[in-house]
């Protein structure tokens, strides 16, 4: 073979090969954060979702009790775990990249003592605090359910860490695995555990405790899963568990990295007591932030039950009450979480932008990212507060609290500006902002409710929802406009005006003059799916038609979307866009 043909088949050594082996890393990366990414949103469809089959099945005392227990728990953990998977995979990836497999135990066996510790903390307190936290609630039946939450403490952090540390060496795919267990284990185990007492005729405290008993269910699956993961990787030949790196480049220290000895630097493995102080150091920013998603739970939990009982109702049917108010918010979640993900996928971009100086495509990112959130969200709240009665009847069996669901489903808007305005905001640098708004919004709601839910009941309770969380939004939106410059066109709010009327009266028109002619022919609860099914089909096509035809979403929108030039080409044909987009 001559020497060119051997250079040739060492190219791959080279800077080609360099170059190749870099595209492929990047598709790899990109590969295993849409596999994570994909895999966080079905285990929180799961997690969303499975609270209507919860009512079905325990009705809305349970439901209530459910609902009231559960931000608690989460709270509880999110500070316990919240964080630390990501501060592990930080250390994890920079001690892997250099080649030191001893720093690369430490982190997991200081992480999992880290997380162990804090998750055993947690539990003490939820099960130590469970009487005075169910006083709090305002039903004692809540006590059980706060025990049984509790007892995911002990494996929930562990699982944290292991997940951390293959997100770390860049393996998303059991971190993934181990999500979708956990969520359709503790969904399944919750569901059966139902089953089971509703044969056997359980009390609403009994039941209330099996429903978030499913937690410790879940978490063990996923701790199964990550376990034989573990178990897999010893069993291969040059393959360690816990030292799964290849790179032979040596941890270079800063007084090396300064220049101050020129000999190849040895190996530096961190103590744990340093490696516990840089995992706490960053994980406690993005605790922070995780925190106040369910602060607002926290505020309804321990506000309105207890609110309610005061009116002269007694414990179980405040508890009732707080179920019926609990009923629109799992789409409420779904339509934000949504919302969060698309957010989410734009901060890549924005952040690529600002770091080469592109002002420019960072302004039009975050414009278009806001106007989409205004999209989505008036579209999903006008559907949610139009056809309440017809949902609420579908997934609920019956229309008790229609007027509160309309209520809870017009907090959509805010809601999803809010997340698509958070994501934007980490995208251009200012990160502190959404968190100092939504604890802003957690204070005004608890103020609101002892304002209105006397007064009001959970009606007032959802109104609270509203204002707290559209001054959060509003916030946000002008906190986005200051950063960027983002603003929307005139022609563009009008064009949304028209679309939302254009929707709205079809709505109107379907469920006045539907709903009769259905409930003649239909079982209610079958009517009832039908109306809510089609008109959601309908006013979206609607909407998005009037939209497109009246200029609220331009041709240079779509355009900067994925494959959007080819969906504005079509939109052309059919007529939807304007003559001369």
């Amino acid at each position: 073979m001559s020497s060119s043909n051997q250079e040739r088949n060492r190219q791959p050594e080279g800077s080609g090969g360099r170059g190749a082996t870099e595209r492929g890393r990047r598709t790899g990366v990109l590969q295993g954060a849409a596999v994570l990414g994909g895999a966080v949103i079905i285990s929180k469809v799961l997690g969303t979702l499975q609270k209507i089959p919860l009512q079905n099945l325990a009705g809305d005392r349970v439901f209530g009790i459910y609902n009231a227990v559960y931000p608690f728990y989460q709270l509880l953990l999110i500070m316990a775990t919240a964080g630390l998977p990501v501060a592990i995979s930080l250390l994890v990836a920079e001690q892997a990249a250099t080649g030191n497999k001893l720093a690369v135990r430490r982190i997991v066996s200081a992480s999992a003592l880290l997380l162990g510790l804090t998750g055993a903390a947690g539990f003490f307190l939820m099960w130590s605090c469970s009487t005075l936290a169910a006083g709090w609630i305002g039903d004692e039946a809540a006590g059980s359910a706060i025990r049984a939450s509790a007892l995911a403490l002990w494996v929930v952090p562990l699982l944290a860490a292991l997940r951390g540390y293959y997100q770390g060496l860049g393996r998303m795919l059991p971190a993934a695995l181990s999500q979708l267990s956990e969520q359709t284990v503790r969904v399944a185990a919750m569901l059966t555990l139902l089953l089971i007492g509703w044969h056997f005729g359980w009390s609403d405290e009994r039941l209330a405790a099996g429903a978030t008993a499913g937690s410790l269910f879940g978490g063990l699956a996923g701790l199964m899963m990550m376990g034989a993961v573990v178990w897999r990787d010893s069993r291969r030949i040059h393959v360690q568990p816990f030292a799964s790196v290849t790179s032979k480049k040596p941890y270079v220290t800063l007084t090396q990295a300064k220049g101050r000895t020129s000999d190849p630097p040895a190996i530096q493995t961190p103590r744990y007591a340093i490696l516990m102080k840089r995992i706490i150091r960053v994980a406690v920013p993005v605790t922070l932030g995780a925190l106040v998603v369910p602060m607002l739970g926290v505020v309804d939990s321990f506000t309105v039950p207890r609110l309610l009982s005061e009116e002269g109702r007694n414990a179980a049917e405040a508890m009732r009450q707080f179920g019926l108010y609990s009923r629109g918010q799992p789409l409420v979640q779904l339509v934000v979480m949504v919302a969060g993900a698309v957010g989410s996928a734009l901060v890549p971009a924005m952040v690529a932008a600002r770091v080469r100086g592109d002002a420019g495509a960072a302004r039009d990112q975050a414009a278009l990212a806001m106007r989409g959130a205004w999209w989505l969200g008036a579209a999903a709240a006008m559907g949610l507060a139009l056809l309440a009665a017809p949902i609420n009847h579908m997934l609920y069996n019956d229309e008790a609290g229609s007027v509160t669901f309309a209520l809870i489903g017009v907090s959509a808007l805010f809601g999803t500006v809010n997340a698509i305005a958070s994501s934007v905001l980490q995208g251009l640098g200012a990160v502190r902002a959404p968190a100092l708004f939504m604890v802003a919004a957690a204070a005004l709601k608890a103020v609101l409710n002892v304002a209105l839910v006397p007064a009001l009941g959970i009606n007032g309770a959802a109104c609270a929802g509203i204002a707290a969380l559209g001054c959060a939004a509003l916030l946000g939106a002008a906190a986005v406009r200051r950063e960027s410059a983002a603003v929307l066109p005139a022609a563009q709010a009008a064009g949304l005006v028209l679309a939302l009327a254009v929707m709205a009266a079809a709505l109107l028109i379907i469920e006045r003059g539907g709903a009769p002619l259905l409930d003649a022919l239909l079982p209610p609860r079958t009517a009832a799916t039908a109306l809510a099914l089609g008109g959601t089909a309908l006013g979206a096509a609607l909407f998005l038609a009037a939209g497109l035809r009246f200029g609220g979403l331009t041709a240079r929108d779509l355009r900067a979307l994925p494959g959007g030039a080819s969906l504005a080409a079509r939109f052309m044909r059919w007529r939807l866009l304007p003559p001369g987009e």
